[in-house]
């Protein structure tokens, strides 16, 4: 009865008991805390989906309702990770609201769990033998609360992994203002598909694979999406890949041993809009959205807080490197910049990433952050880091070495076509041969030149950032475009743009 009324679900606390939830409406849940030993507890799988028994050491965190007439509801765990919250589908409620979702309806299609929560499910040691993200999924997946004295990490700071963009933009997306039920009526198509998680046993445990993700979705479409997937030839529709573009698009008819999965350059997906942490450059189907960093506020006063904060600290280095070395990469210059900074002594602050966990932990990456004037910003395994949007948001001025680490890649979020403005760059090669010294190119900026440039970083704070899906404060939620509401506008405009001129749009 109760898998005929919607779901099924228990969660784990971290001591003696579990809260079992039923829901008896789409609106409605109730939830009942039992006592047990911890040894008794067990995940409940739901009788609406088609999954593996899970096993014991597996919790059931996260769940997607399975719905009637499309109506659905993110559970997401609270911070504490001892109850669950009910995110329901944000509708249009008035004919002002209709008027104003005018070219801006997105239908999310209802894809069976095994595509996005139900991989949640496995979050523990059970996708990739070596990998627990459990901790990462929680608080809509901004990851565990930052538990620190310092004041200025004291609200809204979360241990975010970057891989967790899919969930956010779920997350996010369910509380979209013009989402709607009619596919007719849609202007865009969202692909809820946690492309990023299921793609981990493929990338990391059996490469022969690789050829396998992607064919299910494609199946899935053709047979439950007739009439949307056909209309544009998938050109209005999108999806997130909490990854890079480069591991979705090894050649269907390369070695299998090659790195990557081939979802991007499978036939029927090449027209669809894939959001990654990189792009392939060349690529007009990849668009690079900015990597999740620990700051989600939930309010507009924490947000200006924050802004006042990276404003007037003092900054008493010139120039600070964060990160861990890459020596087994010929071509990074990341040694050559590590001893730069140890040389200019007390006008760089070094944090070495490999004797520092800073992964999971923004305070001591924003501690050395807020201490500097510039960031270096060298590439790491590919050309884009996170650090840059972390020295963003600390008004740190980048410092990049290479094009394709911001310039050919966020053209939706960072002003790409004018990069003086908000970075420095210098290139590689004159690192690498020894030829340019960073401290004397930084030297010869005016701190009148340094006030602007970061007075146009904390501008662009907002669209750096992931604010909270719960935040009902309406000066947030309308006065700054984060980086969720620029992706969807600008993903929106270019439909239209197709819709337009088909045949002259990429």
């Amino acid at each position: 009865m109760l898998g005929f009324l919607g779901f099924e679900h228990v969660v784990k606390t971290a001591r003696t008991h579990l809260v079992y939830c039923c829901c008896i409406s789409s609106l409605i849940v109730i939830c009942i805390t039992i006592w047990a030993c911890p040894e008794s507890l067990r995940p409940i799988a739901r009788s609406t989906a088609l999954l593996d028994e899970l096993q014991a050491e597996v919790p059931a965190l996260v769940h997607y309702t399975h719905n009637q007439g499309n109506t659905s509801a993110v559970i997401v765990p609270d911070q504490g990770n001892t109850s669950v919250q009910i995110v329901p589908e944000q509708q249009p409620d008035s004919a002002s609201d209709e008027l104003s979702c005018a070219g801006k309806r997105i239908y999310m299609y209802d894809l069976p769990s095994a595509f996005n929560f139900a991989l949640l499910e496995h979050c523990r040691y059970d996708l990739v033998k070596w990998i627990d993200f459990c901790p990462h999924m929680q608080n809509y997946g901004f990851g565990q609360v930052v538990n620190s004295t310092d004041a200025i990490f004291a609200e809204d700071w979360y241990g975010t992994d970057a891989y967790m963009l899919e969930v956010i933009f779920q997350a996010r997306l369910q509380k979209y203002k013009c989402l709607t039920h009619s596919r007719t009526d849609a202007d865009a198509f969202f692909i809820p598909f946690f492309t990023g998680l299921d793609a981990l046993p493929y990338l990391y445990t059996n490469k022969s694979l690789t050829e396998m993700q992607g064919p299910e979705l494609v199946r899935w479409l053709q047979e439950n999406a007739t009439d949307s997937w056909q209309r544009h030839g998938g050109h209005d529709h999108f999806l997130v890949a909490g990854r890079t573009a480069w591991d979705f698009s090894r050649p269907l008819e390369s070695n299998r041993e090659n790195w990557g999965t081939s979802l991007l350059v499978l036939p029927e997906l090449v027209n669809i809009t894939a959001f990654t942490l990189e792009s392939r450059t060349w690529a007009a189907t990849d668009q690079a959205v900015p990597y999740p960093t620990g700051f989600h506020p939930a309010t507009a006063t924490s947000l200006r807080r924050w802004t006042e904060q990276v404003r007037t600290v003092s900054r008493q280095y010139l120039f600070a490197f964060s990160g861990a070395l890459r020596p087994g990469m010929t071509t990074s210059i990341r040694n050559e910049l590590y001893n730069q900074c140890v040389n200019a002594t007390t006008r760089c602050s070094l944090l070495d990433c490999s004797k520092i966990k800073c992964s999971h932990n923004p305070e001591p990456i924003y501690c050395a952050l807020l201490r500097a004037e510039f960031c270096l910003q060298p590439r790491g395994d590919t050309a884009t880091r996170r650090s840059v949007f972390d020295s963003i948001i600390a008004g740190c001025i980048p410092v990049l070495f290479h094009e394709d680490t911001a310039y050919t890649q966020y053209s939706w979020h960072l002003p790409i076509t004018e990069p003086e403005k908000f970075s420095v760059f210098i290139p590689e090669e004159g690192i690498k041969n020894g030829s340019i010294l960073v401290e004397e190119v930084l030297k010869s900026y005016s701190q009148t030149r340094i006030r602007q440039m970061r007075e146009e970083l904390i501008t662009l704070i907002p669209a750096s950032i992931y604010r909270h899906p719960s935040s009902e404060d309406a000066e947030l939620t309308e006065k700054f475009r984060d980086a969720f509401d620029l992706s969807v506008d600008y993903m929106l405009k270019k439909v239209a743009s197709f819709k337009s001129h088909p045949s002259t749009t990429g």
